[in-house]
């Protein structure tokens, strides 16, 4: 028998439904070949931008405006993305980002999906107001989202099936595109940032059936170079994650300088600020 002084206090747990789902998709993901971009922006010009915005009376956040950003480039580089589909790839020119979104439960907190559909298409400000439409129907539903519900149900039908039976839906799942788009988007975008102001990268470790995914990171003072001089900047640490079976690295390189215009720019913020200038 064992020693209860050596074990000492402890609690044993059972999975969740959430933390079962995550381990039977992590489990079901394909093979791939990661290739991985450590990139930092100077967000000092757009944190501006966006508390000018707050001040007019708009709400929006740093995460909305980088997920926005992310979705343009996209749709200017279409490489990214790509989503197997089988043996071949599809390319879809809607760019619709799947974002966790941590809610409170009564097991604890987990991240729930909400799909942005054709982010490209919206402002900062408008990705905001679904996120927290999102969390709003979670207090009220208990789920974020059309995708949430049909992920949590459809797994919640199955949970009691030997694990490879659950493991070979999901695969069965990814392996069309279309299902993918439908269900989870067609790129990825998560923060860490949020939950801890601390300096650093995050990374995932895979891309799944999806040509690129993102991680970003929480918002540092760093010395930068900035109009030939060397001052103290806001830093955004931002992770991007692609399948190097699907992507090379040259469509990568030019999507990540287009990225970093669209952030240190502010691009869009401008326009949001002229319009709540002009509001009553």
């Amino acid at each position: 028998m064992s020693n209860p002084d050596l074990i000492g206090r402890h609690s044993v747990q059972s999975l969740t439904l959430e933390r079962q789902l995550a381990m039977d998709a992590f489990a079901a993901l394909p093979r791939s070949h990661p290739m991985v971009a450590a990139l930092e922006f100077d967000v000092t010009d757009a944190l501006d931008a966006i508390d000018a915005l707050r001040r007019a009376g708009r709400r929006v956040s740093l995460f909305a405006f980088v997920v926005r950003s992310i979705a343009v480039a996209i749709s200017e580089h279409p490489d990214l993305n790509l989503v197997r589909h089988g043996r071949r790839l599809a390319r879809f020119d809607d760019v619709d980002v799947s974002v966790p979104v941590e809610v409170s439960t009564p097991e604890g907190n987990f991240p729930r999906e909400v799909v942005l559909r054709r982010a490209q298409s919206s402002s900062a400000v408008e990705l905001f107001a679904c996120l927290e439409a999102a969390r709003g129907r979670q207090l009220v539903s208990g789920e974020t989202s059309d995708e949430d519900r049909w992920a949590r149900r459809t797994m919640g039908a199955v949970r009691w099936l030997p694990r490879f039976l659950r493991v070979g839906l999901i695969r069965w799942i990814m392996r069309s595109a279309f299902r993918i788009k439908m269900r989870a988007g067609t790129t990825l975008v998560t923060s860490v940032g949020k939950f801890a102001a601390i300096p650093g990268f995050a990374f995932t470790f895979d891309t799944g059936p999806r040509a690129a995914t993102f991680v970003v990171g929480g918002v540092a003072s760093k010395p930068w170079v900035h109009a030939g001089q060397v001052v103290v900047r806001s830093v955004l640490p931002l992770s991007l994650i692609v399948d190097h079976d699907l992507v090379d690295g040259a469509p990568v390189a030019r999507f990540a300088r287009r990225l970093q215009a669209l952030i240190e720019s502010g691009d869009g913020l401008l326009s949001e600020l002229s319009e709540a200038g002009s509001m009553p």
